[in-house]
C-alpha cells in the first residue's frame, strides 16, 4: 500500500471516531421542561437532580428519569370512571365497595365516595425512598378517612361532608410526610356520603322507630305539662287545708285547755264548793230527762221515790 493510501486511510479512521464521538456527545443530552425535575441515574444511583434546562449525561453509563413537579393528580377513592364523559355522553362510574363502604362510632354503615389531589414534590423521595408511592398514598388516605368517620355518628357523617374535608386533609399531608414521599396534598373532596341501598329499608325502619320515639316523647311531655300542674294546684289546695284544719284544732285545743285551766283553778281554790257545784251540775246532766227515780237506803230498809217528772209539771202548774 502506497503512503497516500495509508494517508488516506488514517483520515477516514479518525473521520469515524471524530463522527462517533459527536453521535456519542449528541445523544448523551437531554432537556428538562419547564415544571418538570430530573434524575440523573449512574448504574442505578442517584447522583444528580437537575431543573428545567438543557444537559448531558454519559451515554450507557447514566440515565435519566424525570417527573412533574407542577401537575395536580387526581385520586379517586371509593369508585373509579369506567368510561370518561363526552360532549354527546355522561361518564360512567362503577363502586368500588371494598373502598367505599364504612362503619360510623353508632355501628352505621355508610358508603363515601371521594377525590383527594396531590402533586410531586420532591422526585427523588417519590421515586425512590418508599415502594409504590401511590398504593401507598391510597392506603394512607384510607387509614386517615375510615379512622375520621369511625368518630362520627350516622348523621354527623351524613350531614357534614365540608368539616370531614377540613380534619382529613392536614391528618393526610402528616401521615404522608412521615413516610418522606415528596408529595404534597393539594386538596380532599368528599363526592358522596350515603347508606348503602342493601341496608336503606333497614335505615329507613331505625328512623320510623326514632321518630315514633319522639312522638311519644312529645305527647308525654304535653301530658306531664297538663297534669303536673293541676296536680301541683291540688297538693296546694290540700296543704292549705291542713294547715288551716291544724290552726283550728290547736286554737279549739288551747281554748278547751284555758277552760280547764280556769276550773282547776277554780276547783284549787274551793275544793269543797267546787266539788259540790260540779256534782250538782253533773247529775242535772244525768238526772235531767229522768221519769222517776227509785232511792233504796239499806239503813232502814226504806224504799223512796221520786217522781220528777210529776213534781216538774205540778210545779209549772
Amino acid at each position: 500500500m502506497t503512503e497516500k493510501a495509508k494517508k488516506k486511510n488514517r483520515w477516514f479512521i479518525w473521520l469515524i471516531l471524530l463522527v462517533a464521538i459527536v453521535a456519542l456527545g449528541v445523544s448523551g443530552l437531554y432537556r428538562v421542561g419547564q415544571g418538570e425535575q430530573a434524575l440523573v441515574l449512574t448504574f442505578g444511583e442517584v447522583t444528580d437532580t437537575n431543573g428545567p434546562g438543557l444537559y448531558w449525561r454519559m451515554p450507557g453509563i447514566q440515565t435519566v428519569v424525570s417527573r412533574s413537579v407542577t401537575t395536580i393528580h387526581n385520586k379517586e377513592y371509593g369508585y373509579r370512571t369506567s368510561v370518561g364523559g363526552t360532549s354527546r355522553s355522561a361518564a360512567e362510574y362503577r363502586d368500588e365497595k371494598d373502598e367505599s363502604v364504612m362503619l360510623t362510632n353508632d355501628n352505621s354503615i355508610v358508603q363515601l365516595e371521594a377525590i383527594y389531589q396531590y402533586t410531586i414534590r420532591d422526585v427523588r423521595e417519590y421515586l425512590f425512598d418508599v415502594e409504590d408511592p401511590e398504593g401507598t398514598m391510597h392506603l394512607a388516605f384510607e387509614a386517615i378517612l375510615r379512622r375520621n368517620i369511625q368518630n362520627r355518628s350516622l348523621d354527623d357523617a351524613l350531614l357534614n361532608k365540608d368539616a370531614i374535608e377540613q380534619e382529613v386533609l392536614p391528618d393526610f399531608q402528616a401521615l404522608i410526610d412521615s413516610y418522606d414521599m415528596g408529595v404534597k396534598v393539594h386538596s380532599v373532596h368528599i363526592q358522596n356520603i350515603t347508606v348503602p341501598s342493601e341496608v336503606t329499608a333497614f335505615y329507613e325502619d331505625v328512623n320510623n322507630a326514632k321518630n315514633e320515639m319522639t312522638r311519644r316523647l312529645d305527647e308525654a311531655q304535653q301530658y306531664e305539662f297538663q297534669v303536673l300542674p293541676m296536680a301541683r294546684s291540688k297538693a296546694y289546695e290540700l296543704t292549705q287545708k291542713a294547715i288551716a284544719y291544724e290552726a283550728e284544732i290547736t286554737a279549739k285545743a288551747e281554748a278547751d285547755t284555758a277552760v280547764f285551766k280556769a276550773v282547776l283553778e277554780e276547783y284549787n281554790a274551793e275544793k269543797e264548793s267546787a266539788r259540790s257545784r260540779m256534782l250538782i251540775e253533773t247529775m242535772e246532766q244525768i238526772l235531767g230527762g229522768a221519769g222517776r227515780i227509785v232511792v233504796v237506803d239499806q239503813n232502814n230498809g226504806v224504799l223512796q221515790h221520786l217522781d220528777i217528772g210529776s213534781q216538774a209539771s205540778g210545779g209549772e202548774e
